[in-house]
């Protein structure tokens, strides 16, 4: 059998070029064993190893050919020390100087310090999902999106800073909160987290509360569409698109 197209894809998954023949010659071997101890066909045994690589494994008790070839374990980068540089209200920015673990040498880093942040999916007892609209300054656009904002200094609780954020961008309150997940939402530079309440059976009970600079427009979206307009682009705010993510993984279990 020609392993040059396997040894092709093992290289797409990440494994050096100069080792990709000698762990092609390795991953056929082990899908001929398995083909037949689990009585499948070779072509099935490949298909799913490769979907465990491309899962990160390669199944119980075994390491892939990738994974074996990926250097130790990453290590924290200590911190010398950390220099404060601006204070824009909304952030701070900072310059911290590390240590490499693995070379030893020192290095200068810039992070972007914020306070966290939640998001809030509103659903309602008919199935809709609680959106709004606004003008955002950085792309220049118009978007759809979830109530959400800065948790205030003063707050520690993300459910009630979520519950806030939602009676005073839509008007509307809920029986039921609960927090369903978290991201970081860049942790190259930033060092805070965007949390994630889901808010059921909600109803609009107030007038809305907008900052001085906001705008917004409140959009009653069915829940069944919510895949297809992320899928089309039309809800495109990364941390919109996590914090969706984080409530259809909830309604399926």
């Amino acid at each position: 059998m020609d392993l040059g197209p396997l040894a092709q894809a093992l290289v797409a998954f990440g494994c050096p070029a100069a080792k990709s023949d000698e762990m092609a010659a390795q991953l056929d071997k082990r899908a001929h064993q398995l083909a037949t101890a689990k009585g499948r066909t070779y072509e099935e045994a490949l298909t799913h190893l490769l979907k465990l690589m491309a899962a990160g494994g390669a199944g119980a008790g075994e390491r892939s050919p990738v994974e074996s070839e990926r250097p130790a374990a990453v290590r924290p980068w200590k911190t010398l020390s950390s220099t404060p540089l601006a204070d824009h209200r909304i952030f701070r920015v900072r310059s911290d100087r590390k240590t490499d673990p693995r070379t030893g040498a020192e290095h200068d880093f810039f992070a972007i310090e914020c306070v966290d942040w939640v998001n809030v999916v509103p659903v309602t007892s008919d199935g809709h999902v609680v959106m709004i609209e606004q003008f955002r300054h950085g792309s220049d656009t118009i978007e759809l999106e979830i109530p959400g904002g800065m948790m205030d200094p003063h707050e520690s609780d993300p459910v009630a800073a979520g519950r806030r954020e939602l009676k005073e961008e839509t008007g509307h309150e809920g029986d039921r909160a609960r927090l369903i997940g978290w991201v970081y939402p860049n942790p190259a530079i930033q060092t805070n987290v965007c949390h994630t309440l889901l808010v059921e059976g909600c109803e609009k009970r107030h007038e809305v509360e907008f900052d001085a600079t906001e705008d917004l427009a409140t959009r009653l979206v069915p829940v069944a569409e919510i895949p297809g307009l992320i899928r089309t682009g039309r809800i495109r705010h990364a941390l919109v698109v996590a914090a969706l993510t984080h409530f259809l993984l909830d309604q399926e279990g």
